[in-house]
């Protein structure tokens, strides 16, 4: 026989799991993710590089890469600079990367006066790490423009330091890590494979909303489903069509293959961008390769674009 205290303590509970659920749940009205770049290396369209922005109440707090062209976008979309929390980088090909000296400069012209953490993996014989890929930008010893000096050396007077940290990429160690946090964001990181190039994928969660980008990659180590695994956008990198081989099919993912990463993870919406000459006339196509294993919404986002989870 229930007892009022019985009766009492299954209401608190029922409270208790409703108000948990609710914590739960993605507030989309409080997040937005904006396109600043959604094409590739090409010269042959109107597209910037590959550059996202994700916003939370109306204030621009995280980008995703910074390929050329995408902050111009950046200056088109309204956010103000000294805003960003940070700033993360899948990899650092031309094509995700080169903006961020023009970043880095017109800073000295916005109000910031906050340090500015930096992420991206680590370097091998191709590429460099986020440390050094910093170093060889900015430093006063080695850098492509020392005068910027200032903005990483501790010893300098800048209104504020910009904070390289790299995150270590390997084919051995596979398990999701969570790399940056604070009171509204977790950004959890794990590797994947783009040829021999060092490589990440980012998972963003915020107001209870979780936003994937898969960056480019080939889908080969298998990692993305679980770092995406119920995400409310998946941003994947949609740069070849299916009867691509050779090195392209090496660097990156297949329609076949975005499809069954979305359906595994079962994703909410999938947002294709990097588009290229060889699958931006493809798109009937891609969508019915990756029908085949995910029925959810499927977007070809343009540049300045926005898009709630």
């Amino acid at each position: 026989m229930l007892t009022k205290f019985h009766i009492l303590f299954l209401a608190l509970g029922l409270l208790l799991l409703q108000s948990i659920a609710v914590a739960q749940s993605c507030q989309s009205q409080r997040v937005k993710l904006q396109m600043l770049g959604t094409g590739g290396p090409e010269l042959l369209n109107e597209r910037a590089s590959t550059g996202y922005l994700i916003w939370l109440d109306d204030k621009a707090s995280i980008i995703i890469d910074a390929g050329p062209g995408s902050l111009q976008r950046f200056k088109q979309s309204g956010a103000k600079y000294a805003d960003i929390r940070a700033i993360f980088f899948t990899h650092f090909h031309v094509d995700h990367s080169a903006d961020l000296a023009g970043y880095v400069k017109g800073g000295f012209f916005s109000e910031r006066n906050l340090n500015l953490p930096l992420y991206g993996p680590s370097g091998d014989t191709f590429i460099l790490s986020a440390d050094d890929f910093v170093k060889k930008l900015f430093s006063a010893a080695e850098g492509v423009y020392p005068y910027l000096d200032p903005t990483i050396n501790p010893q300098a007077n800048s209104a504020y330091k910009l904070l390289p940290h790299t995150i270590q990429w390997s084919y051995q160690e596979l398990d999701p890590i969570q790399v940056y946090a604070d009171k509204e964001f977790k950004v959890t990181s794990v590797s994947v494979h783009h040829g021999p190039f060092p490589a990440l994928a980012y998972r963003v969660e915020v107001a209870g909303c979780v936003i994937s980008f898969s960056g480019d990659m080939s889908g080969r180590l298998n990692t993305l489903p679980d770092l995406t695994k119920g995400s409310d956008l998946l941003v994947a990198h949609n740069a070849i069509a299916e009867d691509a081989t050779g090195v392209p099919q090496l660097l990156h993912m297949k329609p076949t293959i975005i499809g069954k990463i979305a359906g595994e993870a079962k994703v909410k919406k999938l947002l294709l961008t990097h588009m290229m000459e060889r699958s931006i006339n493809r798109q009937d196509e891609t969508v019915n390769l990756i029908r085949k294993s995910y029925q959810g919404p499927i977007l070809f986002p343009r540049d300045l674009e926005s898009f709630h989870p």
